[in-house]
């Protein structure tokens, strides 16, 4: 009996409110918003313990309640902002959301709209608190106003717009501690650079373009490289500098239209060669037609001790 009551007094225990606030709110910043704020009502003490939390995670929120938590949130320093929206909203509420969590010194900034011709507010590139900046289907890369991202080492920009060739080139320029760069082109087309001496990680994704006059041109100048992911056509134009650091290579050529001739798959093996120093190679090449079954595929892997 003595051992029944023991056991249920110590179930009885509530560690989790024994716990300080930084903590808690540390534990609830690894949850949506939305689930946060369901926690106060748990205790008078939970009520507004969620305005702490330095993690706005909105996924898909109705517009009001967006702005609600905004204005009753109580963080000065933001460490991550995090909005997925769905549903058609004006740009004025766009730059509104963005230049909230960029007031409150926004660490971390992830974004994911159906938006991709939508204007990006300027105070998002002159972001100095800035560490992480990943754009997804949503947004344009400006060419007239000021860049400088002097703490960005993280950049994620799948399915954006780029208001000129020269728009990614002159955002790298500005991000002189950038570690990890990701690409995904949703166009037809697209003609660049991509040049940066502290470049380790680097992914690019060039999908099969709708039309047979279409291609890829891509200049690679990443010395410090030492892993690269690349999905691209062997039509495609896309050289490379020195590439010594490297370490870990996956890459992936495909052909789409069975008129192109194999002269103009000449620039395969000059990338290729450029490998020469990795340790870990994975080159998959699929030649396939639109809407066709792979009639021919070849994969290997090696590793060099």
């Amino acid at each position: 009996m003595e051992r029944t009551e023991e056991h249920t007094r110590r179930r009885s225990i509530d560690r989790l409110s024994d716990l300080p606030d930084a903590i808690l709110c540390h534990i609830l910043s690894f949850l949506p918003t939305q689930k946060s704020i369901s926690t106060s009502v748990l205790a008078r003490r939970w009520r507004y313990l969620w305005a702490y939390v330095p993690t706005l995670d909105f996924r898909h929120e109705n517009q009001e309640i967006i702005e609600r938590v905004m204005i009753l949130h109580k963080v000065q320093t933001i460490s991550t902002f995090r909005l997925f929206h769905y549903s058609d909203c004006s740009n004025y509420r766009l730059e509104t959301w963005i230049t909230f969590a960029i007031a409150r010194n926004v660490q971390k900034l992830q974004l994911l709209f159906h938006l991709t011709k939508s204007a990006l507010p300027r105070c998002l590139f002159t972001c100095k608190t800035l560490v992480d900046l990943r754009l997804n289907y949503f947004g344009i890369i400006p060419m007239s106003c000021p860049v400088c991202l002097p703490r960005l080492k993280i950049l994620h920009l799948i399915c954006v717009q780029y208001e000129a060739d020269e728009a990614l080139p002159r955002l790298l320029a500005s991000c002189p501690v950038l570690e990890e760069l990701e690409i995904e082109s949703c166009m037809d087309s697209f003609s660049s650079k991509i040049s940066s001496p502290t470049i380790k990680r680097l992914t690019l994704s060039f999908p099969a373009p709708d039309r047979s006059n279409n291609c890829y041109t891509l200049e690679i100048n990443t010395p410090a490289l030492v892993y690269l992911r690349l999905v691209a056509g062997v039509h495609d134009h896309i050289k490379s500098g020195a590439l010594t650091s490297l370490i870990e290579a996956d890459i992936h050529f495909y052909k789409v239209h069975k008129q192109r001739g194999f002269d103009r798959f000449r620039y395969v093996p000059e990338f290729i060669n450029r490998l020469c120093s990795v340790k870990f190679l994975k080159l998959n090449l699929a030649y396939y037609k639109k809407n066709c079954f792979s009639h021919l595929y070849f994969q290997f892997m090696f590793s060099i001790m």
